[in-house]
C-alpha cells in the first residue's frame, strides 16, 4: 500500500512539473503524461476517501456553527404562528360580533374582556370600556351568541358586568312560539327559567328569547336553549334548566348596548 502510495506521489509530483516546465515540447509532455496517467488514477483513488472525510468535517463544523441560528428562527416563527393565530381567532369573534350589530337596530359599545370573576358566588366579567365610552349602569351587554348579563359598575375606562348565570342574576324570557313568560335566574354556571305555568308544553330544544320586561334588556335577544324541565308534584308553576346561548368560559369580545 506504501508503494501505491509513493508511486502515486511520485507521478503527480512529475505531472505537476511537466505543467511547470517551458522547456519541455509539448509531445515529449503528452507522452510522459501518458505513461504516467495509472499513477494519477491510483493517487486520485487514493486520496479520493480522504477528500471526503475533509468535505464532511467541513460540512460538520458549518452545521455547528448555523444550527444555532437556525433554531433561533424556528423558535422566533413558531413563536409569530401562534400570534397570528390567536390574531387571527381574535378578529373572527370581532367581525361575528360586528355582523351582529349589523343585524340590530341597536347602538352599542364593542369591549373586550380583560378579567373574569367566575367563582360560584359572584360570576362577573371585567371589560375595557367604561363611562368615558358612553358606558353607564345597568346597561345591557350582548355577545355575537346572545345575551351576557349587566353593567353593575361603571370607571372612566373600565365597567364590569354581572354575567347572567350569576346566582343574583333575573332577566325576563319568553319562551320562542307559545310565547310564554318567565324568568331566567342564574344557577351558578347555567340558568333556569322559572314560574312557567305547570300544564303549559313544554320541551327540550325551546329557544328562550328576552321579553323586554324589566326595562333592562330589549325584546328578542337570545337567551339560550331549555334543556329539561321539572315540576312538583304540587304547585301552580314548573321550571326549566336553560343552557345559556353564550359561552362565558371563552368570551373575549362583548357589546354594550345604548
Amino acid at each position: 500500500m506504501r508503494r501505491i502510495i509513493v508511486g502515486a506521489v511520485v507521478g503527480l509530483a512529475f505531472i505537476v512539473l511537466l505543467s511547470l516546465s517551458p522547456s519541455l515540447s509539448s509531445s515529449l509532455k503528452i507522452k510522459l503524461a501518458d505513461l504516467f496517467s495509472p499513477l494519477q488514477t491510483i493517487a486520485g483513488n487514493a486520496f479520493a476517501p480522504v477528500g471526503i472525510v475533509v468535505k464532511n468535517i467541513g460540512r460538520v463544523i458549518w452545521a455547528a456553527r448555523i444550527n444555532p441560528r437556525l433554531e433561533e428562527r424556528v423558535d422566533y416563527l413558531t413563536g409569530e404562528l401562534v400570534r397570528l393565530r390567536e390574531v387571527e381567532e381574535e378578529n373572527k369573534a370581532l367581525r361575528a360580533l360586528l355582523e351582529f350589530k349589523r343585524k340590530q337596530p341597536y347602538t352599542g359599545v364593542v369591549a373586550r374582556v380583560i378579567g373574569r370573576d367566575l367563582h360560584h358566588w359572584n360570576q362577573s366579567i371585567l371589560i375595557n370600556k367604561g363611562g368615558a365610552d358612553g358606558v353607564v349602569k345597568e346597561a345591557p351587554v350582548v355577545s355575537a351568541r346572545g345575551v351576557v348579563g349587566k353593567v353593575i359598575e361603571v370607571a372612566p375606562h373600565l365597567s364590569r358586568v354581572l354575567l347572567i348565570i350569576d346566582r343574583t342574576s333575573g332577566v325576563g324570557g319568553v319562551l320562542q312560539g307559545s310565547r310564554q313568560a318567565g324568568i331566567v335566574e342564574g344557577a351558578g354556571g347555567t340558568c333556569v327559567m322559572k314560574y312557567l305555568p305547570r300544564r303549559l308544553p313544554i320541551s327540550p330544544g325551546k329557544i328562550v328569547l328576552t321579553s323586554g320586561l324589566g326595562r333592562i334588556y330589549p325584546p328578542g335577544l337570545l337567551i339560550g336553549t331549555i334543556t329539561s324541565v321539572s315540576e312538583q308534584e304540587f304547585g301552580l308553576f314548573k321550571s326549566a334548566d336553560l343552557e345559556p346561548a353564550t359561552h362565558f368560559d371563552r368570551l373575549e369580545q362583548v357589546m354594550v348596548l345604548q
